[in-house]
């Protein structure tokens, strides 16, 4: 416990960093960092609201990426909600750790991210691998925490199981054998729009903070898709589901049968559609704060 108290804050209101320059609601965030139960350093964007009727917003990307890809949300809700945006180990500004690459302790980081803010409801807004984490804490942990969830362009286990796949991964190939290339491509071809390309470089940046094999294991978890299934459909809290056409049928299913759920397609957008189709974005989160997730405006 002693660790996890000890933190690092670095009052960032005049600096620029990640992604480009950024905006100055999301320049003017603290970013704080803090050690671990098994002691790897994490860091994270801080922006307070002393509003305790409003829940705090934190926001996970997904592999490899920093938190500063969520800019234009923290743009958006900043002085209307409290914000944090979470860099996962070896992600953004939460430098490598030797060990921690597993489903368990990814949770884990969560759930101490979270103590840290004992006092807060909070809505978790989790991009694709971080779906799938999410899902995992509310499993292993609770809701008692949490006034809502936003899952943002991942499977959620809807629907029949495909087929199993066989024979080495093509992609894990690829990462072994040219991970910068690779990573490129990847970082380029989640957004749909126009991307600055100094924007590209910085996500890169981050894409290849992790050791190769400790970013494959990310993308390695074992678990079925109906532990995923089991868990959004046990869930008693709000939902809200943003995704690209790729997971439209899952959409459909989860509402159908789940009248706690809301979903969105984005049709226009690429992987990174909170970048992509921002402005709809962040309405169809604006929505769900105030009416379904019961914050109010």
């Amino acid at each position: 416990m002693a660790n996890r108290q000890r933190d690092w804050r670095a009052i960032t209101a005049s600096l620029a960093f990640g992604l480009g320059v950024m905006s100055s609601a999301a320049a003017a965030m603290e970013r704080v960092c803090f050690e671990t139960s098994d002691n790897a350093r994490l860091c994270y964007l801080e922006r307070r609201l002393d509003d305790p009727a409003k829940p705090l917003l934190v926001f996970i990307p997904g592999w490899t990426m920093p938190a500063t890809i969520w800019q234009r949300q923290l743009t958006h809700f900043a002085g209307r909600y409290p914000l944090v945006a979470f860099d996962p180990r070896g992600q953004g500004q939460s430098p490598a750790h030797p060990s921690g690459y597993t489903l368990e302790r990814r949770v884990a980081d969560i759930k101490e991210l979270l103590e840290r803010f004992p006092d807060r409801r909070v809505v978790l807004v989790a991009w694709s691998l971080a779906v799938l984490e999410t899902l995992a804490y509310v499993a292993e942990h609770g809701e008692q925490r949490l006034a809502g969830l936003v899952l943002v362009d991942n499977s959620i286990g809807e629907g029949p199981d495909g087929p199993a796949s066989t024979g080495p991964n093509p992609f894990f190939r690829e990462l072994r054998e040219q991970r910068e290339a690779t990573m490129r491509r990847f970082a380029a071809a989640i957004f749909r729009t126009p991307v600055d390309s100094g924007i590209l470089d910085d996500v890169v940046t981050s894409t290849l903070q992790l050791p190769v094999e400790d970013s494959i294991r990310l993308l390695s978890y074992s678990r079925p898709r109906a532990f995923w299934r089991t868990a959004v459909h046990a869930s008693k809290l709000p939902i809200l589901y943003l995704v690209t056409p790729k997971w439209r049928e899952q959409a459909r299913l989860l509402t159908d049968q789940c009248p706690n759920a809301h979903a969105v397609v984005f049709n226009k957008a690429g992987h990174a559609l909170f970048w992509d189709q921002a402005t709809a974005f962040n309405a169809a989160l604006d929505d769900f704060l105030g009416i379904r997730a019961g914050s109010g405006n």
